[in-house]
């Protein structure tokens, strides 16, 4: 794209399509509909750039900053709070850069726009294989943003964690390659806050040669559900990293149901010790473990359309008897309520607690929650399943798992420190606060600890 043609944008959506490779859809457009919805919003942008290229991206965010408009970045669409659309604004949607590139060294190049499980295919046919999510249809860009807890995470941690660089556009319209040596502190953002800095177009990630794992799941009766939890919490506590876990209490939706609880496992390697504990944590009811491909433990979600669940979670630095009975307890009061604990350790708290921007390296264990069904139905349960949440006390969030985010989440997202860096290095690259969300990080810090660190870290840039 010619470097004047993109100064021209802003004078109009036919100005902005004679400059995009991609396609650009406004209201009346017959794919409009569609191009500006996502799971759990159906926005009416002004207007959706399919972005092929950075030129593209560059190309929409000067014509978003002419007219004035707010910016959302759409690559899957998943996210529980509907960032990926929006009113009246430009949708980024980069799903058409969903290129899977493999490299030498194992080093796989990614276009963010594709899925976790077109990558998964991909790479299997080669031997490969990316420790990422659990869900096909969620895309990378996405998964990507908040760091990307995946069935590999205890033996190779998180799916930022295996970035060697990326490329990212920022709110300036440059198009930057960064990496460790290179834009070391952006790089260093990018894993774990893309969403505050800049729209990613591509990551760079080394893979592992793994070929299939052992996945599966062990049920047990929910009248164990208590006995099951806690052996479950000390077993995975002291586990081996070559085993990944969770354990799921689906929602009765009925008061009087009993619904079996679930320990999902994955192990990359030998399963028969590993698993053994895990086997004898009750009256096991099913067991259906098997070595299967690695590309076929990605499940897919689907839901009615009129679903709108409240999803919350929160990371745990130990287990309790006490986060036992207050779980327990939830689930049988609520009968909409879904409830997931995973496990985490091994290679996901290997990794520095300042090294990326996603900072929980402590916690041991992540307790995700959602609340089933329309508004209607979940009525008065949205009151008992917000106060439940006030009880647990977690010593932090996941970003990618919130459906209403607060203020008082994007807190608990990012800890003192990392906020405070963060909002430093907003401050360099998106001053305008362009990349704006519930959970983007604003460019100035609104708290003394965060004034400070935005002075060291500007004294440093000049050394």
């Amino acid at each position: 794209m010619r470097e004047s043609a993109v100064v021209r944008v802003g004078r109009g959506i036919d100005e902005l399509r004679e400059v995009v490779a991609g396609e650009v859809l406004a209201d009346g457009d017959p794919e409009y509909l569609d191009a500006g919805r996502v799971i759990m919003n159906a926005g009416r942008p002004r207007v959706v750039v399919r972005c092929t290229g950075p030129a593209d991206v560059v190309a929409a965010l000067k014509y978003a900053e002419a007219e004035d408009l707010p910016i959302a970045v759409r690559s899957g669409g998943h996210h529980a709070a509907g960032l990926g659309t929006n009113d009246g604004g430009v949708v980024i949607d980069v799903r058409p850069m969903d290129q899977v590139q493999v490299l030498p060294d194992d080093i796989v190049r990614v276009g963010t726009g594709a899925t976790w499980g077109h990558v998964a295919e991909r790479l299997a046919k080669v031997g490969l294989a990316i420790s990422s999510g659990d869900t096909a249809s969620v895309g990378v860009g996405g998964l990507m943003a908040g760091g990307g807890i995946g069935w590999m995470v205890r033996k190779h941690g998180l799916a930022i964690d295996n970035v060697v660089s990326a490329e990212v556009v920022t709110a300036d319209g440059s198009v930057r390659r960064v990496d460790a040596a290179t834009e070391p502190e952006l790089f260093w953002g990018v894993r774990g806050a893309a969403g505050s800095l800049g729209v990613v177009t591509s990551y760079d990630i080394t893979a592992v040669r793994q070929q299939t794992v052992h996945f599966g799941t062990l049920l047990y009766p929910w009248t164990q559900a208590a006995q099951v939890m806690a052996g479950w919490a000390e077993c995975m506590a002291g586990a081996p990293e070559a085993l990944t876990s969770s354990l799921q209490l689906a929602p009765t939706m009925m008061a009087d149901r009993q619904v079996p609880v679930a320990v999902m496992v994955c192990v990359s390697g030998d399963p028969d010790e590993v698993l053994e504990p895990l086997r004898n944590l009750g009256t096991l009811l099913t067991d259906n473990v098997a070595e299967v491909p690695y590309a076929e433990v990605f499940s897919d979600m689907s839901m009615p359309a009129d679903w709108r669940p409240r999803i919350r979670n929160g990371f745990f630095d130990a287990w309790s008897p006490d986060l036992t009975d207050r779980l327990l307890e939830g689930r049988q009061r609520i009968p909409g309520l879904a409830m997931e604990i995973r496990a985490l350790g091994g290679a996901f708290g290997a990794m520095p607690a300042d090294a990326t921007a996603f900072a929980h390296r402590d916690a041991q264990f992540m307790v995700n929650s959602v609340l089933m069904g329309t508004p209607e139905q979940q009525g008065s349960q949205a009151e008992d399943f917000d106060a439940l949440w006030q009880t647990l006390r977690p010593n932090g969030a996941y970003m990618n798992f919130l459906s209403n985010p607060t203020d008082a989440d994007l807190d608990s997202c990012y800890p003192e420190a990392t906020r405070a860096r963060l909002a430093a290095l907003k401050q360099a690259v998106d001053p305008g606060h362009v990349f704006r969300s519930a959970l983007s990080v604003p460019p100035r810090p609104e708290w003394t600890g965060g004034r400070r660190h935005l002075m060291r870290w500007a004294m440093r840039s000049r050394r």
